[in-house]
């Protein structure tokens, strides 16, 4: 909600279900979370519910709703994930917009230090733009 705040765009949670059968009772349970983080933070983020597969289904609704930065949640890697990859990495990888993986709330109100690991490819000065600019808002 801070980013979006910060950024001045607007937030939106998006959830995936595997069955269409599933999508209304995530809509309520979504709609739910909207409403206590507009009450938690002022701010009302809309809410949608798709279906289909979270390695596709984010990746190809970032394209369809002109998407411009998608932050998401994780718990690390865990159990059988050693073997076969992280969920955020394979999702990451299905989308041609940034993403921002975070693992737990802010512990802080400000950042004053990013670390932003280098291994000189080129892709990474891109990286790096993305870097410099989040840090003028935080």
């Amino acid at each position: 909600v801070k980013l979006g705040r910060q950024l001045g765009t607007q937030i939106e949670l998006l959830h995936v279900v595997k069955k269409e059968s599933e999508i209304e009772n995530a809509m309520g349970k979504l709609d739910e979370a909207a409403k206590e983080a507009e009450e938690k933070y002022g701010v009302k983020p809309l809410s949608k519910v798709i279906e289909g597969s979270i390695f596709h289904a984010i990746g190809d609704y970032t394209k369809t709703e002109d998407v411009k930065l998608v932050v998401m949640g994780t718990h690390g890697i865990r159990g059988m994930q050693k073997i076969t990859g992280s969920w955020a990495l394979k999702v990451i990888s299905s989308s041609e917009v940034p993403f921002i993986v975070v693992q737990d709330m802010p512990r802080v109100e400000t950042y004053d230090k990013i670390v932003f690991p280098v291994n000189f490819k080129a892709e990474n000065k891109e990286k790096l733009i993305w870097a410099i600019y989040l840090a003028k808002y935080f």
